[in-house]
């Protein structure tokens, strides 16, 4: 039976070191706070564990009271002692995939917030109801073994790692966390509206502690099967994979087992999902030019394959910030762009740019989707290829940081909170 007494902070302590090397004074850890009973527990567990904690609440300003409870959040947090930063998401609009949409522009004002504070972990409140519905969820997808492991403890995302050190607690046991430290939280209605799966999923768990004890065994069970699977495609593509910073990727003859090649398209094509099952056997079984989810399946020299970006999925070019990020997939780092530079594809000119680069050893069509700066209509540099007129943008450069890793490198917890 999961606790219902506050979490220890002891035991919390416990946890947290087995997830280190954790960094040293002077580089915060974020905590990702709603405002909910959850992550209120986790910001207090947080802030006992250490003192160098910077909470991230998110205003996604999609109901009239948002911004309120928001700022009530940060007025709770500084009183224990937590400072705090407001992220105010622009743009989100109700519509089809709403959630999806929501989920995205938080991580990426999370992830921005990180990199400006100098954090390199993101602490967020997943709990083992949480891993449960989860779990549920993907059963009645039939999500297969790995969509099974559900939630990992820890997932390396570009330059952040997301921690989630409470997925083997119970709901209850955050609730009294909370309670003991006297401290009030936010109640979002939408948590409750059983018009989302996840609520459903909820409610039917919430009569049935039998079932969902066994669902967060079964996430362990398929949990611990996915990190032996990780550990054999790592020394995989260490054997045989190339990576260009270009984004894309240079595989053998036989291409990939299915597994992973599908980890490789969701990677190369900036996506969230792998693709679908079908249509990845289909390739692994019998290799062949092609185009799925976003990337291009190309024949090369020596029987090897390409996966490169597809060019007709690219995403349009977009105002040159630092720090942005252009197809989900290349970060700009830049000093001194006046207003007016774009950033996208390089398009026709990476194949022809004087200076004998048509003689690279990689396809034309691969080229023309490196991301390059453009000016009045021009393109002016494609920093992976070493290629700018005259010494404009001379410190420019594009840092390759799709969303997910092709491997997740995750630990999972036990029900009773020991990382396995």
């Amino acid at each position: 039976m999961l606790s219902a007494e506050p979490v220890d902070p002891s035991r919390f302590a416990t946890m947290m070191a087995s997830l280190g090397p954790w960094p040293g004074q002077g580089m915060p850890v974020a905590v990702a706070v709603s405002g909910g009973a959850d992550s209120m527990a986790l910001a207090i567990l947080a802030r006992q564990w250490r003192h160098d904690v910077m909470a991230l609440v998110v205003d996604h300003g999609l109901r009239a009271e948002s911004r309120s409870e928001a700022v009530q959040t940060l007025a709770r947090l500084s009183s224990l002692g937590i400072p705090g930063r407001l992220l105010t998401l622009t743009g989100l609009a109700r519509g089809p995939r709403m959630a999806e949409r929501a989920r995205r522009m938080r991580y990426q004002a999370l992830f921005a917030a990180c990199r400006e504070i100098g954090a390199l972990d993101l602490l967020v409140a997943h709990h083992a109801g949480d891993q449960a519905e989860t779990v549920m969820m993907r059963r009645r997808a039939a999500s297969g073994d790995d969509g099974l492991a559900a939630m990992a403890v820890a997932t390396p995302v570009a330059d952040v790692r997301i921690v989630r050190p409470l997925l083997g607690v119970a709901k209850s046991a955050l609730y009294a966390t909370v309670r003991a430290a006297g401290v009030a939280w936010v109640e979002d209605p939408s948590n409750h509206d059983l018009r989302t799966e996840r609520a459903r999923a909820r409610q039917a768990l919430a009569h049935d502690g039998t079932h969902a004890t066994w669902l967060l065994a079964a996430a362990r069970r398929a949990g611990a099967g996915r990190m032996a699977h990780d550990a054999a495609d790592a020394q995989w593509l260490a054997a045989h994979a190339r990576f260009h910073c270009g984004g894309w990727v240079v595989l053998p003859a036989g291409l990939a087992p299915a597994r992973l090649l599908a980890a490789l398209i969701r990677v190369v094509g900036g996506r969230d999902y792998p693709p679908g099952h079908e249509a990845v056997g289909r390739l692994a079984h019998a290799p062949r030019p092609a185009t799925l989810a976003g990337t291009a399946i190309i024949p090369w020299r020596d029987g090897q394959w390409i996966i490169a970006r597809e060019e007709s999925a690219l995403a349009p070019p977009m105002p040159a910030r630092a720090g942005d990020v252009w197809d989900r997939r290349f970060m700009l780092r830049a000093h001194g762009l006046a207003p007016g530079w774009m950033m996208g594809a390089a398009g026709a000119v990476a194949s022809w740019w004087p200076a004998g680069w048509s003689r690279s050893v990689w396809p034309a069509r691969v080229l023309r989707t490196l991301p390059a700066l453009w000016h009045d209509g021009r393109v002016m540099a494609v920093p992976h290829m070493g290629l700018r007129t005259q010494d404009c943008a001379a410190d420019a450069v594009f840092v390759n940081q799709p969303p997910h890793p092709v491997l997740p490198g995750a630990m999972f917890y036990a029900p009773d909170g020991r990382p396995c």
